[in-house]
């Protein structure tokens, strides 16, 4: 399959079922059968193609089929079509294909909304139930829209209003579903576009050991299924040694970067970040042009590498320049265990600079006006760090 298909600029509406995934909710999973055979590996994906994606879906089955073959590694996909009336869902192992039917009670719109986060928590739910892993991986595939939004589902015909669920939503349900299998959890990949976001990877901390995602865009149907699924057959693989399979089964023109966190020191970017933020409050602010720094425009939003926003506002402050390199030097050497470039899903032509050739691996929101600042301050990453003072100091000057 030659063709591929880049993720692209919309306005859009976005998903709003607040409080699905409760504090309560931990306890309301129910205890695994012990009759269940363990297996190695269980790869649980999730595939919102209920809009222009739905071209790639039998062929990104097909792969994964063929690529169980050579593998002992269980793959599971629940999906949802265009124009499809219900989602489905299927096992693939070995090669063979089992389709499983989807309780009615699991939804709330017709079991057609992939949008509907309860959907997602019933399928992570029957997966808990009918299956044992010693390594678990969650892969959503698909769109990516704004910052806080995955999963999108366009309604077919019947609703012209594009909805997602909230990726902190999300993290919730896959934070419980990691803490129901005891952390095996080992990788968490965002196949979608610009979610390599400061604020994404600490949001979704506690749902896996690593987080793969990219800070630009992703091209579909993606090609590393085959390479990936057979490697997972050495018994030592973890989640890194299975993000790096990933990586390196991809095909160039598929993706630009990709980042590869480790989870363990995401949780600790909270302290190392507020030193440097607190030295830039407290010293007397300078004019900033922050049309000078280069940004990652998409949804109708704009983000910031991390470093190259953090390195602006940081020089000609001797104290901060020097907080500055400590949280660099941490956010390299310990957050980032991988970064993937060499990438070729963006030609020289549409690269008009070589900006994209000095990104860390991760961005930050980057707020346009004072109306914006507060767009994120319910995320965790906003709970332990002052963004929203610094961007006010920022927009002020």
């Amino acid at each position: 399959m030659k063709r591929r298909y880049f993720c692209r600029y919309l306005t859009l509406g976005s998903a709003s079922f607040a409080g699905i995934i409760s504090s309560k909710s931990s306890a309301m999973i129910p205890k695994l059968s012990q009759s269940k055979l363990r297996h190695n590996w269980v790869i649980l994906y999730w595939m919102p193609y209920d809009n222009d994606l739905v071209d790639f879906g039998e062929p990104i089955i097909e792969m994964l089929k063929t690529g169980t073959k050579n593998s002992a590694a269980v793959v599971v996909v629940q999906s949802d079509y265009f124009g499809d009336q219900k989602m489905r869902r299927r096992s693939i192992i070995k090669g063979v294909t089992e389709e499983i039917a989807i309780p009615a009670a699991h939804f709330v719109n017709a079991g057609e909304d992939s949008s509907d986060i309860s959907a997602f928590v019933a399928y992570l739910d029957w997966a808990y139930q009918n299956f044992d892993a010693k390594h678990w991986a969650v892969i959503v595939v698909g769109h990516a829209g704004k910052v806080n939004e995955v999963s999108p589902d366009d309604h077919g015909s019947s609703n012209p209003t594009r909805t997602w669920i909230r990726v902190d939503q999300f993290a919730n349900a896959v934070s419980r579903f990691n803490q129901a299998t005891k952390g095996r959890v080992e990788l968490l990949f965002f196949q979608n576009c610009n979610k390599a976001t400061l604020e994404v990877v600490y949001e979704t901390r506690n749902c896996a050991r690593y987080t793969l995602a990219s800070q630009l865009r992703l091209g579909a149907p993606n090609y590393y299924y085959e390479g990936f699924l057979e490697r997972l057959n050495k018994p030592s693989l973890g989640g890194y040694e299975a993000a790096i399979a990933i990586i390196e089964s991809e095909r160039a023109d598929m993706y630009h970067t990709l980042t590869l966190v480790d989870n363990q020191a995401v949780k600790h970017i909270p302290a190392k970040l507020s030193r440097l933020i607190q030295i830039l409050l407290t010293n007397d602010s300078q004019a900033i042009d922050l049309s000078k720094l280069s940004t990652i425009r998409y949804f109708g939003e704009q983000c910031c590498d991390v470093l190259t926003l953090f390195e602006y506002l940081s020089k000609n402050i001797n104290q901060a320049s020097n907080a500055f390199t400590e949280f660099a030097d941490f956010l390299k050497s310990s957050v980032i265990v991988h970064y993937q470039t060499g990438g070729q899903l963006y030609s020289r032509r549409r690269l008009k600079n070589k900006a994209a050739e000095k990104l860390c691996g991760l961005s930050l929101y980057l707020p346009e006006n004072r109306q914006a600042i507060s767009q994120y301050s319910s995320l965790a990453l906003y709970q332990g760090v002052d963004l929203v003072g610094l961007y006010k100091e920022i927009l002020h000057s």
